[in-house]
């Protein structure tokens, strides 16, 4: 049995639900709380959530090689008047920007929620945005522009998969 073949065992068990919208905008929202919860500190309980759990093991080994130029990039932005949707947006669209367009990838959108942890403990520490914002801002981005791509994937589950055979 290869890697990916064995790996795919817990990722199909009843912890699983099934790739329709309304699960992946659910974890949309569930995965942006927690991804903002940690980066200040909160505990969360994600013994449960297999998807999650890999989703922040990826996102803790980017920020390990990518964690200092993400938070330079976080000092240069005007945070004064916290982020807001359209410039999350536009910022965000960075990411998936390409010289054929915009492009999703599944590390693409890993990156993405490393830089909403670099920024949510920047606004925490400077008192400027709550974090429920900010986990609002990144559920609704995902919901608007990454989710279509999500589900031709397959669904959050895929994430794990790449999360797995990349590291």
């Amino acid at each position: 049995m290869n890697k990916a073949m064995a790996s795919t065992t817990w990722l199909t068990s009843k912890n699983t639900s099934q790739s329709t919208r309304e699960s992946v905008l659910e974890q949309n929202s569930t995965f942006a709380i927690n991804i903002v919860k940690e980066a200040l500190g909160e505990k969360i309980d994600v013994s449960k959530d297999t998807i999650y759990r890999t989703l922040s093991t990826c996102v803790g080994e980017v920020l390990a090689n990518c964690e200092s130029p993400m938070q330079q990039l976080v000092n240069r932005l005007d945070l004064s008047r916290g982020v807001g949707h359209d410039k999350f947006a536009s910022l965000a669209d960075e990411l998936f920007e390409a010289e054929n367009g915009y492009i999703i990838l599944w590390e693409r959108i890993v990156t993405l929620f490393a830089f909403t942890w670099v920024l949510s403990k920047q606004l925490h520490s400077d008192q400027i945005e709550s974090s429920s914002n900010l986990s609002k801002i990144l559920a609704s981005y995902l919901n608007d522009k990454i989710t279509p791509w999500i589900l031709q994937q397959g669904g959050w589950v895929i994430c794990c998969l790449f999360c797995i055979l990349s590291s």
